[in-house]
């Protein structure tokens, strides 16, 4: 009998402690009715990093940030595209986080805080239908084809048939550079066809014998297309870096105030070992590269 109220005594100690310390904290425990579970910590929300600009750097950055969100899985990538202006315009306005734009840019465009980063040189090829029998033209043939001075491929050595000069549309850094390059800013002839991408131009051409196009030497495929030389020199890596090829550009990110701090990242993981190497695997020549690159 003295064993069980012993006991009894020992549960009524028990639950008048419990009242007395109802609401308490004791060694870090809540005790009492207001207890709760501790909230369980959530993942920090991913970071979204938007792109616009340059249809020839679009792919180029998809596949750089492939292989970044392998290594910074919590960064999220919408990469669109527009062209060079249209990725300049969205880091002057602030509503995207990396322009791109494959052409140098003019003093004017250039406003506060932004930074201009050169990952890659693209080589500009001058492209003609495969049964096109000219092999090689001057810089100056050239120009005079894109004025409409030349009309005719039996002017530079080819068969009688009319030329039919094909051109990026005016937002396109491709047109851009090659307009300053070739043309000297002036004007192409109005007689020229105007195609959106640089494979709508590489698909116009390799469909009409009398066309002359013009591509990054990034974008070259298959056999469907001939590459003719310009002074006697085909675009490639080696002639760009040695300077006998002067078609070619800058390919750029560009970053600005408004731009979330993830696109410094970016930028340092596209200038990186790994990210040249993947820019020399994608057919561009990596910037900084001071010799041909290994066969």
């Amino acid at each position: 009998m003295k064993c069980i109220n012993r006991r009894v005594w020992r549960v009524a100690g028990i639950l008048a402690l419990m009242v007395v310390l109802n609401g308490c904290e004791i060694f870090g425990f809540q005790i009492g009715e207001s207890e709760e579970p501790s909230p369980v910590p959530t993942m920090a929300p991913s970071v979204r990093l938007t792109f616009a600009g340059s249809t020839t750097v679009q792919p180029l950055a998809q596949e750089i940030g492939r292989i970044y969100q392998l290594r910074y899985p919590g960064v999220e990538l919408e990469i669109g595209a527009g062209g060079s202006r249209v990725g300049i315009e969205a880091i002057q306005n602030g509503t995207a986080d990396i322009g791109m734009a494959s052409r140098e840019l003019k003093e004017e465009e250039k406003t506060e805080g932004m930074g201009i980063h050169q990952i890659a040189i693209d080589v500009l090829a001058i492209i003609v239908h495969p049964s096109n029998p000219v092999e090689q033209i001057s810089l100056e043939q050239l120009r005079d084809i894109y004025l409409g001075t030349i009309t005719n491929w039996n002017q530079v050595g080819g068969a009688d048939m009319p030329i039919v000069p094909v051109v990026r549309e005016v937002t396109s850094g491709t047109r851009g550079a090659f307009d300053e390059i070739v043309l000297g800013g002036a004007e192409p002839t109005g007689t020229a066809v105007t195609q959106a991408t640089a494979g709508e131009v590489h698909v116009h051409v390799a469909n009409t014998q009398g066309a002359i196009g013009y591509v990054g030497f990034g974008h070259l495929s298959g056999s469907e297309v001939k590459v003719v030389a310009i002074n006697g020199v085909l675009p490639s890596p080696e002639a760009a870096v040695n300077g006998s090829y002067t078609l070619k550009r800058p390919l750029l990110l560009l970053t600005g105030p408004l731009s979330r701090p993830q696109a410094q990242e970016f930028v340092a993981f596209a200038l990186s070992a790994e990210g040249q190497k993947m820019v020399l695997d994608d057919g561009w020549v990596p910037v900084g590269m001071t010799e041909a690159p290994p066969q």
